[in-house]
């Protein structure tokens, strides 16, 4: 009896702990090009904690040294919270500065925008903050258009 109330428990901890595989956006230094990187993170048993763990872990920059961070070092995720299907991810100023050799700010918001939903299907919107003060929410807006899924940037 014991072992099988043991086994029970270890199977509900497997799955609430565990790793989960994500995919993270990235472009290339030499042509601009837009690269994925897969990567085991640990769950956090509740999905706005994963959400957040992606986000930290997608700030920190790519793996291969060929590709270009999304935001400048030093950036680091203020505050967050995910609320009714809508993350709202205020990064510090430093967000501002765009990545030498890298592509242009706003792609790489619209990249840390499409890596969220892409991971996290419950994800209905994402509104990114700079220092308080919201990033291209008109042009985020036009292309993800409120529900839609729509990744305006193929593979």
């Amino acid at each position: 009896m014991y072992l099988v109330v043991i086994t029970v428990f270890a199977f509900m901890e497997l799955d609430k702990g565990g790793l989960v595989r994500h995919t993270f956006e990235y472009f290339a230094y030499d042509d601009g090009r837009s690269v994925v990187e897969d990567r085991m993170l640990n769950k956090t048993g509740s999905e706005e904690g994963d959400i957040k763990a992606y986000i930290e872990e997608l700030v920190m920059g790519p793996v291969s040294v060929d590709f270009a961070p999304l935001l400048t070092k030093g950036t680091k995720l203020h505050s967050f919270m995910f609320r009714d299907g809508t993350v709202f991810a205020d990064f510090s100023r430093d967000a501002v500065f765009p990545v030498q050799g890298g592509r242009p700010l706003f792609d790489s918001f619209v990249a840390l925008n499409q890596g969220i939903r892409r991971n996290f299907p419950s994800v209905s919107d994402v509104k990114i903050f700079v220092n308080g003060n919201e990033v291209f929410f008109g042009e985020f807006s036009k292309i993800f258009g409120g529900d839609q899924k729509k990744l305006p940037i193929s593979y």
